[in-house]
């Protein structure tokens, strides 16, 4: 082998160590933006379902205060109901007397 044909033959090893030592290098940089994206992933993925339970855990809160307010409104009614049945009972009582403070004997 002449000099010329070492020379080029060292020269053809080394391109091939560069292009190899490129690749791999590419290789490494790729793996590592897999991983940092891989990461990303996860932490969206915690970040979305801890996100969905704070509002399953908001609407389920905000369902129960619904559900409390609309006993409350009918518990109302009821009183209410109760109240004007009264009222009414009263009032045709005092229509029926003449006066306000009967005495016994004196209803008609």
């Amino acid at each position: 082998m002449t000099t010329t044909q070492q020379y080029a033959a060292v020269t053809a090893v080394l391109v091939v160590v560069a292009g190899a030592g490129r690749v791999w290098w590419q290789l490494h940089r790729l793996r590592r933006l897999l991983r940092a994206e891989r990461a990303a992933a996860l932490l969206t993925d915690a970040t979305h379902h801890r996100d969905m339970e704070v509002f399953r855990t908001r609407v389920a809160r905000a369902v129960a205060e619904q559900q409390a307010a609309e006993e409350f409104t009918a518990r109302f009614l009821d009183d209410l109901a109760v109240i004007a049945t009264a009222d009414a009972i009263v009032t045709a009582e005092l229509a029926r007397t003449t006066h306000h403070n009967p005495q016994e004997g004196d209803t008609p």
